[in-house]
Order: C-alpha cells, then structure tokens, then sequence
C-alpha cells in the first residue's frame, strides 16, 4: 500500500492511494462427475486499486463532506460456480475485471437534534476477457458486468433525538434505501431490476437500557436478495418489524 495525503486547509483533506490486493490460489472441491478433473486448481487473483478522496467537514464540525473517486483492475477473478447434483461451489479463474466509479457522504446536524445522512455510490464493473464454462456452456466474459454488484447504491437517514429528562432520552430514525440494477450469473441473464426499501424505527434510552421498535421494509417490496447460476432465488424479506431490548450490565 501506498499512499499520500494534502491538507490544504485545517479542514479538508485530500488523499491519493494505491493497494495491491492478492487472494491466494488453491484446489476445488472433489466432483463426483467422471467428465470432470477429481480436483481442480485455481490461479491466484490480483488487483491494483487507485482512490482519489476528500474529507472535509465545515460549521464546526456540524456538516461532514466526502467523495472518494476509485479504478481498480482485477487479474485471473475467482469466481464460485455451483455444480449441480453434488450441490457443491467449485472456483473457477474468469480473467479480468476493471471496476470504477464513485462514492458521495453528507452527514450534518440540520437543527438541534435532528441529523441527516447521505451516502451515494455509482460502480461500473465489467469483465474485459475471460471465457467460463457454465452450465455445460461457454461464456465469454469480456463486456459482461459483475455479478452481485449494483451499479447505484444511494441512502438517505433522518434520526431525531430529544431527551424527556436527565436520565431518558427519546429517538425516531426513518431511512430509504435505493439498489440499482444488479446481476447473479455471469451471463447477465437473471437480473434484479432497481428497487427502494423504508425502514424507521423509535424508541427510548435509559441508562444501560435501550428500547426500540422497529420495522423493516415497510412498502413490503419484492425484490430478489440472491440468485443461483442454475436459476433458483431467495427473495428479500417482506415487511417485517419488532421490538428489541438492549441491557447493558457494565
């Protein structure tokens, strides 16, 4: 790792990073299909990652600020692959991958009590070369995106805190949350269109106690939370909510 930073000011700061990122190779998990090697060795993967950031907050400390601009570059990805009907992930090397994009924060104090956060990220990552077998299929990789990456993360959280006496305060916390579209085969078939979620939660402090109730995906929005190669889904979950207790006896 190497990196360099400026503080142009007693409130800013500006950093340049470079990280050589390694994952050690190895051997696959045995197959019972007779077509197929007993084991089978995957390469080591390597990336060289570059991040450009500033950090900066302003009104004494009341307005946080950061955005941090990154291009990374994969080498031999390790891609796990589900072989079907011994139900067992076997590694495969994909070839290369370039990931870019950006990540924004505001954090601040908007009036007593009441703070505010935003955080959006914007990713683009697709294979640049590699061919992978999948489902008894060639796939050639170049110009296919990244699975399980969504090209936009965006999230937006509203908290109010206000204390009813010495000892108790009280809290109510709303928060959306946006996923853009997003793969799960390396074939870009079975995708996951962009969705929302809400979430809010209220509740009281004490002293070594916290009571909160909270509810979770309030709009009870479906979207997918996870896919297989082969086809089958986990869906989200619907609307939930709950209470939880929090003692602490220190």
């Amino acid at each position: 790792m190497l990196a360099l930073s400026f503080l142009p000011n007693e409130n800013a700061h500006i950093y340049l990073s470079y990280n050589r990122g390694y994952r050690t190779g190895g051997l696959t998990q045995l197959s019972s299909d007779p077509s197929q090697p007993p084991l089978y060795a995957y390469q080591p993967e390597y990336s060289n990652n570059f991040e450009l950031g500033l950090k900066s907050n302003y009104f004494h400390n009341r307005l946080h600020a950061n955005l941090a601009i990154f291009y990374n570059t994969v080498q031999d990805v390790q891609v796990p692959t589900l072989i079907l009907p011994d139900a067992i992930t076997v590694i495969k090397n994909a070839g290369g991958l370039v990931s870019k994009g950006f990540e924004a924060e505001l954090q601040g104090i908007i009036l007593p009590g009441l703070e505010m956060t935003y955080h959006f990220g914007y990713t683009h990552a697709e294979y640049t070369s590699g061919v992978l077998s999948q489902n008894g299929n060639e796939v050639g990789l170049a110009g296919k995106r990244q699975v399980f990456t969504p090209d936009i993360t965006s999230m937006l959280a509203a908290q109010y805190n206000r204390p009813v006496s010495k000892k108790v305060d009280v809290f109510i916390r709303g928060e959306w949350y946006y996923f853009g579209r997003q793969y799960f085969d390396l074939s870009n078939q079975q995708v996951q269109t962009s969705y929302r979620l809400f979430n809010a939660s209220a509740g009281c402090i004490f002293p070594g106690l916290r009571l909160s109730v909270w509810f979770r995906n309030i709009g009870d929005t479906r979207y997918i939370a996870y896919a297989y190669d082969f086809g089958a889904a986990r869906l989200g979950d619907p609307a939930t909510r709950g209470i939880t207790l929090r003692i602490r006896f220190l």
